[in-house]
């Protein structure tokens, strides 16, 4: 183990980084969740800095997520992922704020309810991800095999909205198999 900082509470031992297992309890769910300290070698008080209580608190939120039945950090950048986004473009379709993608998938805060059911309906059917992203003004990276341009077939009445607005084919990898044209 690394040796770190002189120890702040007797002045003399040095401060030893470690990671072990602590029981957590919410909702009435157990488990045993990681915890970050540092252990000075010569006093033997345990303590944690900002990095360690940052690191715990991200444990402890991840867990709750979990156990609250929303995604993980982990899970919401894959999906962000998977649709081709940045985090600031992910912000910008979904709301929460600037920053609201970093903080959920670092798992800093736990995302609401309605915004974790959100994510989940336009990772099922990626039509509703193209009205979030088509409202918001974002151009997402296309998938391979989520986004296809398809010729423009209109009546006279239609043409000049159409041509303000690309229609544009979505191919669902969901179960709903039809395919739903957007304009």
């Amino acid at each position: 183990m690394i040796k770190s900082a002189v120890c702040p509470i007797c002045g003399e031992g040095s401060l030893t980084p470690q990671v072990e297992m602590v029981p957590a309890e919410y909702r009435g769910v157990s488990r045993q969740i990681v915890s970050h300290i540092s252990i000075c070698d010569c006093c033997g008080s345990e303590q944690a800095g900002s990095a360690e209580l940052r690191a715990n608190k991200r444990a402890m939120v991840a867990f709750k997520k979990e156990v609250d039945g929303l995604l993980t950090g982990s899970q919401v950048r894959a999906l962000r992922e998977r649709l081709g986004i940045s985090q600031s473009e992910a912000a910008k379709i979904f709301g929460g704020g600037p920053v609201a993608f970093s903080k959920y998938e670092s798992d800093d805060v736990s995302q609401s309810e309605a915004m974790d059911k959100l994510l989940r309906i336009t990772d099922a059917l990626p039509e509703a991800f193209a009205i979030l992203a088509a409202e918001a003004g974002v151009s997402p990276a296309k998938p391979e095999g989520l986004w296809q341009m398809v010729p423009v077939t209109a009546k006279r009445s239609d043409v000049t909205r159409l041509k303000q607005r690309p229609r544009l084919h979505v191919v669902s990898s969901s179960n709903h198999e039809t395919v739903r044209e957007y304009a």
